[in-house]
């Protein structure tokens, strides 16, 4: 099957893969994003909203981050599909580009993911009222920034041998 110019377009695979990434991380930081939603809505007060965060993150965790991975893994296919690899010959054919968009996207959701739901949220989470400050966080900064530099590497890299 031929390809369009979109199809095989670094640009068009960067913002899929930042698109992708960032549904992943949030569906699998949504453990955490939900007891703060309810807080601050006024839908649950403070000790009920952290009995079911901390219920979410320490029971289902896993739960969230399989489904987020579900999600990415839904999201590459259906983003592939609609570029024109729609058969086993074609994926073959763009075997290097499908795997390294997927690594790159894989890379970019847990960048994301790491931020969102161990900086973002938890400093989120304390402003609203929730007793999170007696969790230390304090490794996922400088954790966030390495995933972060390898990601934008990552990214300069593939749009360097895709030009």
């Amino acid at each position: 099957m031929a390809e369009t110019s979109e199809g095989n377009n670094p640009t068009t695979d960067r913002k899929a893969v930042l698109v992708v990434s960032s549904l992943t991380a949030f569906i699998g930081a949504l453990c955490c994003l939900t007891p703060i939603v309810l807080v601050l809505f006024g839908l649950a007060g403070i000790s009920i909203a952290n009995d079911l965060g901390n219920k979410l993150y320490g029971d289902y965790k896993w739960a969230f981050r399989a489904a987020a991975l579900v999600f990415l893994t839904l999201g590459l296919v259906v983003y592939f599909r609609r570029r024109g690899v729609c058969s086993l010959d074609e994926a073959r054919r763009q075997r290097t580009r499908i795997l390294n968009v997927a690594l790159l996207s894989l890379l970019a959701a847990t960048s994301l993911y790491v931020f969102w739901n161990y900086i973002a949220l938890y400093y989120w989470g304390i402003a609203a009222g929730l007793p999170w400050a007696q969790w230390d966080e304090s490794w996922a900064i400088p954790l966030s920034a390495v995933l972060f530099a390898f990601t934008a590497g990552a990214f300069f890299l593939y749009q360097r041998s895709r030009s």
